[in-house]
């Protein structure tokens, strides 16, 4: 066991870079409405929209508002545990605490979902006499313009902390949008979309790489991203079937098969 409470001692400033790609893709369009859609949909809606096509257009490619922020190093206490911990524990982030990072994207970044998962949860990956490493997953979106209910709902946000153990200061910190081919939800006048931004990131700037660090207990971020989502959704909890062998099943019992075809996927926010 090792206690993280107090470990970050001494007081640095610690740069951080902010990337934010522009929408690539999205299944309907949305994002790159053409202008007489634009003006068909904005006319239908309740209230008054005092926006232009090519304010529309740059709407939800905002970029980071601030594309390099300074932060100390007691910003980055929120990501440590509240008590001793384990290699593999698990346990809540204070969501005030988070949102200023969050807010280096975008102001309007909330941690309320309204529909979704709500949360932010952090894990011990790996311990060595020198370093440890925090990993954790982190739900948020962004209200891109509250007048017409438009929104940006990343899939999720996960990134890592390294601690050097010895100097009691931050090795390296990341926050990033996975990277895959469908990561964002977009929405407004009540229509939403699915789409693809290639990078949305925060990571701290380091004068000096950690040296090859050489853990003496840790575990798979694979089993680590198991505990966040049975944490996150009830439905990893059941223990599910392959296809083939319900296939068989329902053969034996003469039993037909209800079947579910989805569009995405349901372990994150962006479907």
């Amino acid at each position: 066991m090792i206690d993280l409470r107090n470990v970050l001692k001494v007081s640095e400033n610690i740069p951080v870079q902010a990337h934010w790609d522009p929408i690539e893709n999205t299944a309907n369009n949305l994002h790159w409405a053409a202008e007489e859609k634009f003006n068909r949909t904005k006319a239908q809606w309740s209230e008054p929209v005092d926006m232009t096509w090519e304010q529309w257009l740059k709407l939800f490619n905002p970029g980071p508002v601030e594309p390099l922020k300074h932060y100390n190093t007691a910003d980055f206490q929120v990501f440590l545990p509240p008590s001793i911990v384990n290699v593999g524990d698990v346990w809540d982030l204070d969501l005030d605490g988070i949102l200023p990072f969050l807010r280096q994207f975008h102001r309007s970044a909330t941690m309320n979902l309204r529909h979704g998962q709500n949360g932010a949860k952090a894990c011990l990956r790996a311990i060595s006499p020198e370093y440890a490493d925090i990993v954790f997953r982190i739900h948020a979106r962004f209200i891109l313009d509250d007048s017409i209910g438009a929104y940006f709902r990343p899939a999720q946000f996960a990134g890592y902390l390294t601690i050097d153990l010895n100097n009691r200061t931050i090795s390296q910190w990341t926050l990033s949008l996975p990277r895959r081919n469908s990561n964002v939800d977009i929405g407004a006048f009540r229509t939403a979309d699915i789409g693809f931004v290639p990078r949305m990131e925060l990571c701290s700037l380091s004068e000096t790489e950690p040296k090859l660090i050489h853990w003496e207990t840790a575990i798979a971020k694979e089993e680590i991203e198991k505990k966040f989502q049975n944490m996150f959704y009830k439905f990893f909890q059941i223990e599910w079937t392959p296809i083939e062998d319900a296939v068989e099943r329902a053969k034996a019992l003469d039993r037909p098969i209800h079947a579910l075809l989805l569009f995405g996927v349901l372990d994150d926010e962006s479907c």
